[in-house]
């Protein structure tokens, strides 16, 4: 049992400070010969000593130290843990305000990530999600533009004029193959598709979103009036 958690802690003592580490993870990759029990006793003990700080549910770090007392880990290092690499994005108000949409923001970090375990985890302020499928150069403009028209309306402060020159600019790069794959694999409400199809057919892209409403179904979402002049005879 003490060889055990000596290895544990000599291991663990040799990840860098204020680093998110994920308890299942590690042991994995370090520990998986040591009876699972032993290892998380023995990070419930480092953590009461203070070698380690137990941040949320099979969330760890070990903390960086001052003369003042430990640094706690920072919001921008949970943020990069979860997004660095191209695992992830931020979406919510800092997908808005990063975009210029409106000067607002909030206190809460939104997350889309592919390196996390379950559907959602809260750290702190910082919520991250599964993104459900791969982050690349072309899902990403289209995951962070379905997020932005589902919610459009809750949006505090949002300028229409900022967000008819990004629809511009996005239906300018836009790929269908690339919307239908994230379509199929995450969940967007019917209206958001609608009201995405509705941008792209005022500038006469090419797409087929029509696979994903009903041509029975009339959606509540706005007329391009609202965000273009209407063209002049």
């Amino acid at each position: 049992m003490n060889s055990y958690a000596e290895y544990i802690k000599t291991v663990i003592g040799q990840e860098p400070e204020n680093k998110l580490l994920e308890a299942s993870v590690l042991y994995q990759r370090s520990f998986g010969t040591i009876p699972e029990m032993t290892y998380y006793k023995t990070l419930e003990r480092m953590s009461r000593q203070g070698s380690l700080v137990h941040l949320a549910k099979g969330l760890y770090y070990r903390p960086k130290k001052s003369r003042f007392g430990a640094i706690p880990i920072s919001e921008k290092e949970i943020v990069g843990h979860y997004t660095s690499d191209g695992k992830g994005i931020v979406i919510g108000y800092r997908l808005y305000n990063q975009k210029e949409l409106t000067t607002q923001i909030s206190k809460r970090v939104e997350i889309l990530s592919s390196a996390i375990s379950e559907q959602k985890k809260n750290i702190n302020n910082v919520c991250v999600t599964y993104s459900g499928v791969a982050l690349t150069q072309d899902t990403i403009p289209v995951i962070e533009t379905l997020e932005i028209l589902q919610n459009y309306k809750s949006i505090e402060d949002i300028s229409k004029s900022a967000l008819a020159a990004y629809m511009r600019e996005f239906a300018l790069g836009y790929s269908d193959t690339a919307a239908v794959f994230v379509l199929k694999n995450r969940k967007y409400k019917k209206s958001t598709i609608a009201f995405l199809e509705r941008f792209l057919n005022y500038f006469g892209v090419e797409n087929t979103l029509c696979q994903f409403l009903s041509a029975l179904s009339s959606y509540a979402i706005p007329e391009m009036e609202e965000f273009y002049e209407p063209a002049r005879a």
